[in-house]
């Protein structure tokens, strides 16, 4: 064998001429694997099969002209990104690809970005300087960025649109859960201009507990908190029973008394079966709060507590003076004050106390708390941040009681732990974590929460948008959120608009809930004396819709003061009220007006005049809107109804005057009755 190799060696380095020759040989054969490993690159493979994919398509021709080969590359240099996905991804742009399923070959679905300003990675993520798919769509031992799956594509929206958007109900979901679910009570999550995340759930009070419920229901409820509602936005603690029976014993010999007439109502319910069920109906009641029917299923709002077993949770007394008046108990509630009478809180909360499970407390059974009982509850209260989202006597908030999430949707995964089973992804790794975080450590304090799949991935979808790229994004590229004001109304008005918990419902100036129309131009836009009327027995103007404002039960003195603060305060500039007529319009104006909305703008489709024929429901009902708004204010409506009320469903169909004072004429026309003016022919 060693002879073998000396001939070997010496017919090819015997002699400097031999040698000098296959040294040179192995030069170019090296330097010929640079040139063929790039003609048999990944990237060039796809570019060859999309132009043969092309070739008999009857619009090859323009896909050829439109073809460039060798490596793309978008650069953005102030996002500090280097994207050569349409090295491979060469049809993005082309539209007569719609048919094309193949990856990656697929036209890119319509979106408001330009493909070439934006590149593919700041939406998808991925390795945007690779060009072979592993390095680009997967983590390596290089780099850990993979490819964002297609579920939570959303998430990368929130990184420059910091408020909600039309196109992105995941992501908006997502975001309300984080403050809805109390999240952000125990995490702070920060926003790229230093603000926190606030909560918007306003867990109760437990410093006068004990006025309100048992020791026996604060035990069981701790015990699992869906054993008594289903929609109970509290999760499960997981506490054993003796750590539940001396958290309970804590809270109920923590709880003071309340201060205030507390008298007990002594008129008796009515003696008809019938009026509980009426006044609760009449009140409206469904439409903040929810009860399960006899299929197990919840009916009703979600604004307000579950009151499918109250009778098993609160005390008669408790409950009646909250009737009486709320913010006796709680200032801040979302609940207005009704001013019921005593005959109506003592029926009211007579068929509420009724709503009862007699297997919920069945096997509660608890002997008097000892002084250790009591002083292990308060650790475990303190351990398991309770204040964080209750006020407590005697504990104080904690801070930082959790991990901070500002950047949780950049973090390493080097720095997580994965479960046995579970792939290697940060989303993987947040909804797991989400879903059962105890899974990961029995040590963990984060609580068991009872969320539905697609809530899982909502807020996983939040949670990756918060990531270092939202941070160190250019001004000139973020788009602001439309921030919360903080309005309040004055005077007396003010002081009757939060007793009613008006903004629980209705937004007015920035500040308030979504569930009934802005009042911000409420003063432009309807007539004082449907407004008088309105207050003294709240009608429906969307017959279809379950939802409605309750009768308040105002005196004529409050509702004066409640109508001419909104008739003076919300006015808007751009309309002045008095500056057309509410009636007297020529019968030919009114005639065309009834054509054009019956013929060229078809608004039928979506309101109704005609009661008999017309079958709109989307919008309110125009059977009375003669009587109901001003004139001025229609008009301006019919001009440009986004200029009233940004974000209106009611299309801009950029009416000329004519039109505009035609269909004004023949809605002021509308005011209801037998006499209606105008029907349609």
């Amino acid at each position: 064998m060693k002879e073998k190799l000396t001939s070997l060696w010496q017919k090819l380095f015997g002699d400097p001429v031999r040698a000098f020759g296959v040294v040179s040989l192995v030069f170019l054969l090296s330097l010929a694997i640079a040139p063929a490993k790039n003609y048999f690159s990944e990237w060039r493979h796809y570019q060859h099969s999309y132009l043969r994919m092309i070739r008999n398509r009857s619009d090859a021709n323009t896909l050829q002209r439109h073809f460039q080969g060798g490596i793309h590359q978008i650069w953005l240099p102030e996002l500090g990104v280097v994207d050569r996905c349409t090295s491979c991804h060469v049809g993005l742009k082309e539209a007569s690809l719609t048919d094309v399923a193949t990856q990656p070959f697929r036209k890119h679905p319509v979106v408001p970005h330009k493909l070439d300003e934006f590149g593919c990675v700041v939406c998808h993520r991925g390795q945007g300087a690779a060009t072979t798919v592993a390095e680009a769509h997967n983590s390596t031992l290089a780099w850990e960025q993979p490819i964002l799956p297609a579920k939570y594509i959303e998430s990368s929206c929130g990184q420059c649109h910091r408020g909600p958007m039309l196109g992105t109900p995941q992501l908006n979901q997502g975001r309300a859960l984080l403050k809805r679910e109390g999240c952000v009570h125990c995490h702070t999550i920060k926003l790229p201009d230093g603000s926190p995340i606030q909560p918007n759930d306003d867990p109760p009070s437990l410093e006068h507990i004990a006025d309100k419920t048992t020791r026996e229901w604060i035990y069981a409820w701790l015990r699992d908190p869906q054993s008594y509602a289903a929609s109970a936005t509290m999760p499960n603690f997981k506490l054993s029973d003796d750590d539940a029976r001396d958290v309970s014993a804590f809270l109920m010999a923590n709880s003071a008394p309340l201060a205030g007439d507390r008298a007990k109502i002594t008129a008796k319910p009515a003696s008809d079966p019938s009026a509980g069920p009426s006044l609760y109906g009449e009140s409206f009641c469904a439409s903040c709060h929810s009860v399960q029917n006899a299929a197990g299923n919840l009916v009703g709002g979600d604004v307000g507590p579950e009151l499918t077993r109250i009778g098993s949770k609160v005390k008669p007394e408790w409950l009646q003076a909250w009737l009486r008046n709320p913010r006796s108990y709680d200032p801040g509630t979302a609940m207005p004050h009704y001013r019921l009478n005593d005959g109506q809180v003592a029926t009211l909360s007579g068929f509420l106390l009724a709503k009862t499970d007699s297997d919920l407390l069945a096997n509660v059974h608890l002997d008097p708390a000892t002084p250790e009982q009591i002083a292990h509850g308060k650790r475990l209260v303190s351990d398991y941040g309770c204040a964080s989202c209750h006020e407590i006597a005697g504990i104080k908030k904690p801070e930082n009681f959790a991990p901070e999430l500002t950047r949780i949707g950049s973090k390493p995964i080097t720095q997580l732990i994965f479960l046995p089973g579970m792939q290697h992804t940060l989303p993987e790794y947040i909804a797991g974590k989400i879903k059962q975080p105890r899974a990961f450590s029995p040590g963990l304090k984060m609580p068991q929460y009872t969320l539905a799949p697609a809530q899982i991935d909502a807020l996983t979808t939040a949670l990756l948008s918060f990531n270092e790229r939202s941070f160190t994004l250019p001004p000139s590229l973020a788009v602001p959120g439309v921030p919360e004001s903080d309005y309040q109304p004055a005077g007396k008005a003010g002081k009757l608009m939060s007793d009613l918990a008006c903004f629980s419902c209705h937004r007015i100036s920035g500040h308030g809930g979504d569930m009934a129309p802005d009042l911000t131009w409420e003063g432009s836009s309807v007539q004082r004396e449907w407004l008088v009327q309105f207050f003294k027995n709240p009608g429906t103007l969307r017959p279809a819709l379950i939802r409605r404002m309750p009768r308040f039960n105002l005196t004529d003195g409050e509702i004066t003061e409640l109508t001419d603060y909104i008739m003076t305060v919300y006015q808007n500039p751009a309309v002045d009220r008095d500056s057309m007529p509410l009636s007297g319009y020529p019968q030919g104006q009114v005639e065309l007006g009834r054509q054009l909305f019956y013929g060229k703008y078809s608004c039928q489709g979506c309101h109704i005049v005609d009661t008999k024929t017309d079958k709109g429901y989307i919008g309110p009902t125009l059977t009375h809107v003669g009587s109901r708004l001003t004139a001025a204010w229609m008009y301006q409506w019919m001009k440009n109804p986004q200029a009233l009320r940004p974000g209106t469903i009611e299309p801009n169909r950029a009416m000329s005057d004519e039109d505009a004072r035609a269909l004004t004429a023949f809605l002021m026309s509308q005011k209801g009755g037998a006499k209606q003016e105008i029907a349609k022919k």
